[in-house]
This record gives structure tokens, C-alpha cells and sequence, in this order.
């Protein structure tokens, strides 16, 4: 019995000891792995904390890449030290790419400036001489050949002074320098205005020009400007009418809580692909060298940059065949009481 016994405590005690000694190896193990872990992976999210870091300031302490003694992180330091390199080079030539950029463009905004100005100064005494010529009593009757020859040089230097002025307008938009006045106007006395302005014209070319003002609304806005932009959108319209029922619908109505100005016509039409470019500077539908319409291609660019200067936005619905409506929305504010 007492052998029995003393076999069965050792039986215990040898199964404690190795409960004991089991516990202590995977603790040991646990131990070993957390570390090994931590030995992997600290480095990792260093990397991926310097790569934030990079992104947001472009540059980066290279006196953070430790290895280890891992390949593995030995590559990955490698390839990031690499990138942010690549990175910065390109980021450099950017820089000075840009630099490069807005100097040209300040020197291009400068010659058309020094160009406007200088082909502006002699149109005025062209135009005063060609009108004296047409006066009979001033510098004599002319022949019918030489009437004709001063007309079509009032026409072409008539042109001439509308290119030049689009581009001093041009430039004064591209330099935030286009002055604007505001007061307080009302939308059916500027369609009236407009409407006034073109019917003559109109008239003479066989065109039928409209009007639709569902309501009237005020607003605090700048009437020339709407007036030149109601301008440029109706001149547009009329290059491209048919030759029979040439028609065109000027007029203004609310729209959401917006004046919406719209010059419709019934004319060619514009396709969806022309309809993305047509507020670009220079751009002209038909841009071809059998093109017959007349124009700088900055009319619809000029409306484009009035209307934002407004503090408003500028759109077309046009399809083949069917028709074009421009349309700008200008914005009912709030009208200062101190002005009035």
C-alpha cells in the first residue's frame, strides 16, 4: 500500500510539474511571438506614419529607417526612400513649370494689353475721317465706286473696333479688373431696352424678333452689363438664322427664386459635342477655312465672364436643326437700403 501510494503522488506530482512547465513554455512562446511581432511591425507602421507624413508636407526623416536586420524591411525602406525621391524631383519640376506658366502669361496678358491699346488709338480718326467722307458737304460728293470703297471700310473698321474692344474686355475679365455697377433695375425694362435696340435691325434683315416677360422682377444688378451680354448672345443668334421665318425670342422669367434672361432663336442649332466649347476663349462653331461667319470667337466667353462677375450662371439647350436657347440666371439679393 504504501508503495502504491508513494507511486501515485509521484504520479500527481510529475503531471503538476509538467501542467507548470507547459504554462510557463506557452507564456514564454506568447512572450516570444508579441515580440517578434512588435519587432516586425513597428518598423511597418513607422513607414506607413512617415508616408502620411509625406503626403501632406513632402518630406520626410530618413533617420527613421531601421531594418532590423529584416530583408523584407531592408526592401521596403529602400522603395519608399526611392518614391519620395521620385516624388520631390517631380514636385520641384512642377514648381518651376508653373513659375514658368504665370510668367508667360503675364507676358502675353501684357502684349495684348500693349496690342489693344495700340491698334485702339488709330481707329478713332479712321472712323472720324471715313464719316466726313460720306458727308457731301464737307469734303465733296463722291462717285458711286467711291461710296461704296468708304463703306466697306467703315464696315471693316467697324469690326476692327468690335475685335479690339473684345479683347480689352477679355483682358479686363482675366484680371478681375471688369468693373461693375450695381443698382437696382427691373428685368422687364431691360428686355424692353433690348428689344428696342435690336427691332430695327431686325426689321431690315426679315427677322421676327419677340418678346416674353411672364413677370416682372427687380433686381440689384448691373443693367449695362446685362445689356452687353443680351447683346452678344442676340448678334450670335442672328449669324446663324435660316434665310426664310428667321425668328428670335428674347425675354426673362423666375426661376427658382433666380431672374432667368434667355435669347432663343430658330436657327441651326449646336451639337452636344460643339456645346462643351463654345465658352471658350477664341472657339467658333464651323472653325473651318471655308467658315463664312464673321467673329473673334470671344462673344459667348465675354457673356461666360460677365455673368459670373454677377454672381450669376450661364448655360444653352440647343439641338440640330430644332433651334438654341442661351440663358443666364442672375441672382434676387438682398438690396442694400444704405444706397438708396
Amino acid at each position: 500500500m504504501g508503495f502504491l501510494n508513494y507511486i501515485t503522488t509521484s504520479d500527481q506530482l510529475m503531471g503538476t510539474i509538467m501542467l507548470v512547465f507547459s504554462g510557463i513554455v506557452s507564456i514564454g512562446v506568447l512572450i516570444g511571438t508579441f515580440y517578434v511581432s512588435r519587432k516586425i511591425t513597428k518598423p511597418i507602421e513607422i513607414v506607413i506614419e512617415k508616408m502620411n507624413e509625406f503626403s501632406s508636407t513632402n518630406k520626410v526623416d530618413e533617420s527613421f529607417m531601421s531594418h532590423n536586420g529584416i530583408k523584407e524591411l531592408h526592401f521596403l525602406h529602400d522603395n519608399f526612400k526611392n518614391m519620395t525621391g521620385m516624388v520631390s524631383d517631380t514636385i520641384k519640376k512642377e514648381r518651376k513649370l508653373n513659375k514658368q506658366l504665370q510668367e508667360m502669361d503675364k507676358r502675353k496678358v501684357e502684349f495684348m494689353s500693349m496690342v489693344s491699346h495700340e491698334l485702339k488709338t488709330p481707329i478713332m480718326p479712321i472712323l472720324g475721317y471715313v464719316q466726313l467722307l460720306k458727308k457731301e458737304e464737307l469734303l465733296g460728293k463722291l462717285n458711286s465706286q467711291q461710296l461704296d470703297a468708304v463703306n466697306e471700310i467703315d464696315l471693316a473698321i467697324t469690326r476692327l473696333q468690335k475685335l479690339v474692344q473684345d479683347v480689352l474686355t477679355v483682358q479686363k475679365i482675366d484680371l478681375e479688373k471688369l468693373i461693375i455697377t450695381n443698382t437696382l433695375i427691373d428685368s422687364e425694362k431691360i428686355v424692353n431696352t433690348v428689344y428696342n435696340a435690336f427691332l430695327p435691325i431686325c426689321n431690315i434683315r426679315g427677322i421676327r424678333l419677340e418678346k416674353s416677360i411672364s413677370q416682372n422682377h427687380r433686381l440689384f444688378s448691373d443693367p449695362d452689363r446685362i445689356n452687353q451680354v443680351f447683346s452678344n448672345l442676340i448678334s450670335n443668334a442672328m449669324e446663324f438664322l435660316p434665310k426664310d421665318n428667321a425668328h428670335i425670342e428674347i425675354g426673362a422669367r423666375d426661376e427658382n427664386n433666380k431672374v432667368l434672361f434667355f435669347v432663343k432663336d430658330n436657327g441651326m442649332g449646336i451639337s452636344k459635342e460643339e456645346q462643351k466649347n463654345i465658352f471658350k476663349k477664341f472657339y467658333q462653331i464651323d472653325a473651318t477655312s471655308k467658315r463664312k461667319k464673321e467673329g473673334s470667337g470671344l462673344g459667348l466667353a465675354i457673356c461666360e465672364g460677365i455673368v459670373k462677375k454677377l454672381g450669376g450662371k450661364i448655360g444653352v439647350k440647343s439641338d440640330i436643326e430644332k433651334g438654341t436657347m442661351f440663358y443666364f440666371t442672375l441672382p434676387k439679393e438682398e438690396i442694400p437700403l444704405q444706397n438708396f
